[in-house]
């Protein structure tokens, strides 16, 4: 039984099935911390215990020469991060979010990284799928139900979203809307994968994809994410292009979807969220500008990391409206949080993970579709700087670079 418990598959796949565990939250003597965190730092623990005969210094360094960019990347990013601890209105507040979104999270990259790496083809397409994917899409098709049963019952959606029925969101575990489409609309591609691999060989994973990725359009809906379906969009239509026989009827009705929206009157929904000339895009375009002018005057060092709140307040316009915790862009909720170094280090990152993945774009489209789901979503919100969120990114370059490397090896 002991045996059992200790194997690290088991903790992968509790890892991702328990990702919204992190609300789950407790104090571990002074420290604060979460039932997600015990679960990471006890996969990382097994993970070092079983494997730290094997690690020698040359390894690494190869490992690191085989991908420069990426190690820039990864060093800009958890160096800026570190520094902006100490940049920041509460030291100790900033070191718990440090751990949970930039030291954990890249951990946990580095951990399933090495393990899939040592893994044969076979295996490790196996350990992808029912160990990682297959406990993500649960996850997601169990917070997907409740949003549904919200959506019809009210349960646990605050009183803010519940009272106005015009204006009604479900929030699902989350306790805010917004929650819910950053984290459903990237398994969505992911979904799709399964659907693909499994469609002959295994219709009981295959029907629950299906059923998953039904589940969490509703649920989108039903939390009126227009940035997460817009993502997914967008994500369907890197899949769309990335196969040869439909590429062309693709891109034509692409074009012909453009041109529909462009010849909208100003006054229709669709338009008016696109480009953000409704309420909602305002209020994010007023966001936007008080961050530019308070980078304006920090650019090297952004706010530090969870002191955007207090201080974006000198720079606000809308005093009536409240103060949001990040500036509703990926780009500029990194720049504000850990300063311009780490802006470049996530960017260093992104272009690794993007040219990696168009060069192996045959095992790889599925990824490069989901990361586009992110950074779509991205453009209007902050699908990062949330525990489940940041685990979720860096597992995208986890499974492209052990794609990458079992290609190579063929």
């Amino acid at each position: 039984m002991m045996k059992n418990v200790l194997k690290f598959k088991y903790w992968v796949f509790a890892l991702f099935l328990l990702l919204p565990t992190y609300l789950l939250r407790f104090q571990l003597g002074p420290l604060p911390s979460t039932i997600l965190e015990l679960i990471v730092l006890g996969l990382i623990a097994i993970f070092v215990v079983k494997n730290i005969s094997r690690f020698t210094f040359a390894s690494c360094i190869a490992t690191v020469k085989k991908n420069k960019l990426l190690a820039i990347g990864i060093t800009l990013f958890l160096l800026a991060a570190t520094i902006s601890i100490f940049t920041s209105v509460d030291i100790k507040k900033a070191a718990g979010e440090w751990r949970a979104f930039y030291l954990e999270p890249i951990l946990i990259f580095f951990v399933l990284s090495v393990y899939l790496k040592n893994l044969d083809e076979k295996t490790r397409k196996n350990t992808i799928q029912n160990y990682i994917l297959l406990p993500l899409i649960l996850s997601a098709l169990a917070t997907s139900i409740l949003c549904i049963y919200q959506h019809f019952t009210g349960y646990l959606v605050p009183h803010a979203f519940w009272a106005n029925r015009e204006t009604y969101r479900v929030t699902g575990w989350y306790g805010f809307p917004n929650a819910v489409g950053l984290f459903l609309a990237p398994i969505i591609p992911l979904s799709l994968y399964l659907i693909e691999k499994n469609w002959k060989k295994n219709k009981k994973i295959a029907g629950l994809s299906v059923i998953t990725i039904f589940t969490s359009l509703l649920a989108i809906l039903f939390a009126k994410g227009s940035g997460p379906l817009i993502g997914v969009a967008a994500g369907v239509g890197i899949l769309l292009l990335s196969y040869k026989k439909i590429r062309i009827p693709a891109i034509l009705f692409g074009i012909f979807a453009a041109i529909g929206i462009i010849l909208l009157p100003p006054t229709h929904s669709i338009k008016q969220e696109l480009f953000a000339t409704n309420y909602s895009g305002q209020l994010r375009r007023d966001i936007w500008s008080e961050t530019f002018a308070l980078l304006k005057d920090r650019p090297i060092v952004g706010t530090g990391i969870a002191s955007y709140e207090e201080r974006i307040v000198p720079y606000r316009g809308d005093h009536w409206i409240e103060v949001f915790h990040h500036p509703h862009n990926i780009f500029l909720t990194i720049w504000v949080n850990i300063g311009l170094l780490g802006l470049l280090g996530f960017v260093l990152i992104l272009m690794c993970f993007f040219i990696t993945a168009i060069k192996n774009n045959s095992q790889t489209k599925f990824l490069l579709a989901s990361m586009s789901v992110i950074l779509v979503m991205g453009l209007v919100d902050s699908p990062y700087i949330k525990n489940d969120l940041a685990i979720l990114f860096w597992l995208l370059p986890a499974l492209l670079f052990s794609s990458q490397i079992s290609s190579q090896k063929k």
